[in-house]
């Protein structure tokens, strides 16, 4: 299973209510025409400007997501849709493909939902034990969320990301202060696998 994340800015005019209600027409009406189920977030922080949504979609493989947006272009609500949208997106800001982890928890798309995604880069001769602790870190108690390896994108071969998703940010600050012992040792042996941590940021589900 991939993920295919699409990233937008968007002008701050728009960013406060046009370019949400008309996500959320294409995600609630226009989307299940085509059998998508997907998220729209808002970048809350991160390494871009503060209007930037993303569109993201999980699919069996980059073949099944070629099928679906030529599919889509064949659909007139959805260019009707589209057109729409484009005209308030304004610039593209870049498109990534991730490789889910196996056994990951599926997209949470529940509205409000904050996602914090934290990207860390490993070296080529220590990627199998990277994707290894990945999986590992899918078993601690009080995280759920999804594990990635980048298969397209901004990043350098071997990055990594580690996903978890809470009902607001004072959940996640006390996850990590917890000072539980098998995330702790977890990490231990992370840290000494990755060579730095790139980005973090964090997302709303609209």
């Amino acid at each position: 299973m991939i993920e295919i994340r699409t990233c937008y800015r968007v002008t701050m005019l728009n960013a406060e209510g046009p370019v949400e209600e008309l996500a959320r027409h294409g995600r609630d009406n226009v989307w299940p025409e085509l059998g998508w189920d997907g998220r729209i977030q808002q970048m809350l922080h991160g390494h871009a400007q503060q209007s930037q949504f993303v569109w993201s979609f999980q699919w069996p493989d980059l073949a099944a997501w070629e099928e679906a947006q030529a599919a889509a272009a064949l659909n007139p609500a959805y260019r009707e849709w589209a057109r729409e949208v484009a005209a308030l997106l304004g610039h593209g800001d870049r498109r990534e493909a991730f490789r889910i982890v196996e056994g990951s928890d599926p997209a949470d798309s529940r509205p409000g939902r904050i996602e914090v995604r934290s990207t860390y880069c490993a070296p080529v001769a220590r990627l199998g034990a990277a994707r290894d602790l990945m999986s590992r870190a899918l078993g601690l108690d009080g995280w759920d969320g999804q594990n990635q390896e980048m298969i397209m994108g901004t990043g350098a071969p071997g990055t990594f990301v580690w996903s978890s998703t809470w009902d607001n940010l004072g959940q996640w600050e006390a996850a990590m202060a917890a000072g539980d012992d098998d995330l702790e040792a977890w990490f231990a042996d992370w840290v000494a696998v990755v060579d730095y941590g790139s980005r973090r940021e964090i997302l709303r589900n609209l």
